[in-house]
């Protein structure tokens, strides 16, 4: 008989954000004889693509981006996501310079998956 996938337990949640995000989302589980899979669902404030003109200078690039995160903050937004070429080092050393924590943890393709 196969077990129903199931909202994992406050305590399987807890042990989970230990070594996962699982901010604003809903942790599933389902126990199979290996031990448990686990899924976070989550509806993400997602801001990517963000394109800039191709002279668009470091300073306005910052401003704009600041306007973008007081329009969600004022929104009540706890955190967004966003995505930068593992490439762009100076893309990744400046998101991390102003408090982006990087969530992958190695180099990963996006997919999108209509339903």
């Amino acid at each position: 008989m196969m077990n129903r996938i199931r909202v994992a337990t406050q305590k399987e949640a807890e042990e989970f954000s230990k070594k996962y995000d699982g901010r604003g989302g809903t942790l599933l589980a389902l126990d199979v004889p290996e031990g448990t899979m686990y899924a976070v669902v989550r509806t993400a404030v997602e801001v990517d693509p963000v394109v800039y003109p191709e002279n668009a200078t470091i300073r306005m690039k910052a401003m704009f981006q600041r306007d973008i995160e007081t329009v969600l903050a004022a929104q009540g937004t706890p955190c967004y996501f966003f995505n930068v070429h593992a490439s762009n080092e100076s893309m990744l050393e400046t998101a991390k310079h102003f408090g982006a924590v990087q969530q992958s943890t190695e180099p990963e393709l996006r997919f999108v998956k209509a339903l």
